[in-house]
């Protein structure tokens, strides 16, 4: 009997970025950090390009056969910590890009005026 063991992700590029799981948790880091509805707005407007790159799906499904049972399942714990790295550098680089985007914010700002 076969089974499938889907790997865990998130995301896809169908999705609009405004309703992205990666755009709630930018605007949740946003706010966070004290920042306006409208500094957000333009900050989540320039990311767009950004967060669609990153929203993507990066899905495993892989078939379990009697054969091949045992070196799927020595082969999970890889993949489980693969994905954690991932999951770690992924919010280091929004982290960055996101402090990155609130000084530039500001540098418009204080140009205009």
């Amino acid at each position: 009997m076969q089974t499938l063991i889907p790997f865990p992700a998130e995301g896809g590029s169908t999705r609009e970025p405004q309703n992205s799981p990666m755009t709630d948790m930018i605007r949740e880091e946003l706010n966070q950090l004290s920042s306006n509805d409208y500094m957000v707005n333009c900050i989540l407007e320039r990311m767009k390009p950004f967060i669609a790159t990153l929203d993507c799906d990066l899905s495993l499904d892989m078939e379990i056969t009697a054969e091949n049972e045992a070196g799927v399942m020595q082969v999970i714990p890889s993949i489980q910590d693969l994905q954690s790295r991932f999951d770690g550098i992924i919010s280091e680089i929004i982290s960055e890009r996101i402090l990155h985007e609130i000084h530039l914010f500001h540098i418009e700002r204080a140009t205009k005026l």
